[in-house]
């Protein structure tokens, strides 16, 4: 092997293993990524989830749409009142894709029925029907879904008889 062919095969060794190592690493938004999608996100609220659905043929990458209760409005440049029920279709990746090095931004958290926490949130460009207004998909990728901080503990009281019983 010449001296050529050998600096020629070292150097697409160092491209090709600097592009794996690079894939790995951006693997995750850096913070201002995030944090800039969940300022530009359209709608912040706080739900409750009421059902998730995802298709029966899971592929490597499937769609996740939750039917989810308004608890509060942070923020909205949609009408979107406490109580009302929305639609909000994410996304989740098979356990076969993330052990083959699934690169990518973080997936979001698959939720459960009574999971309650602050969303982040855009309107459905794929939206149809009588309800477009209240159908939305995840803005922040994996960082769409913020569970809610512990609340403050318990008070605890006891009742004290008026004064002068005892």
């Amino acid at each position: 092997m010449t001296l050529t062919k050998l600096i020629r095969s070292t150097g697409i060794a160092a491209v090709g293993l600097l592009a794996i190592l690079a894939g790995k690493v951006g693997a995750v938004l850096p913070p201002d990524a995030v944090e800039g999608l969940k300022a530009n996100a359209q709608t912040v609220l706080e739900v409750k989830v009421i059902e998730a659905q995802s298709a029966a043929d899971t592929g490597e990458r499937f769609v996740v749409v939750y039917r989810m209760e308004v608890v509060s409005v942070l923020r909205s440049t949609m009408r979107v009142e406490p109580g009302e029920i929305i639609r909000v279709r994410s996304y989740g990746v098979s356990q076969a894709l993330l052990d083959r090095g699934f690169v990518g931004p973080k997936i979001p958290a698959l939720l459960v029925p009574g999971w309650i926490g602050t969303a982040y949130l855009d309107s459905d460009p794929q939206a149809s029907g009588a309800d477009v207004e209240r159908q939305f998909v995840i803005a922040a990728h994996g960082d769409s879904f913020v569970e809610l901080p512990p609340g403050p503990p318990a008070l605890q009281y006891s009742v004290m008889p008026p004064e002068g019983e005892q």
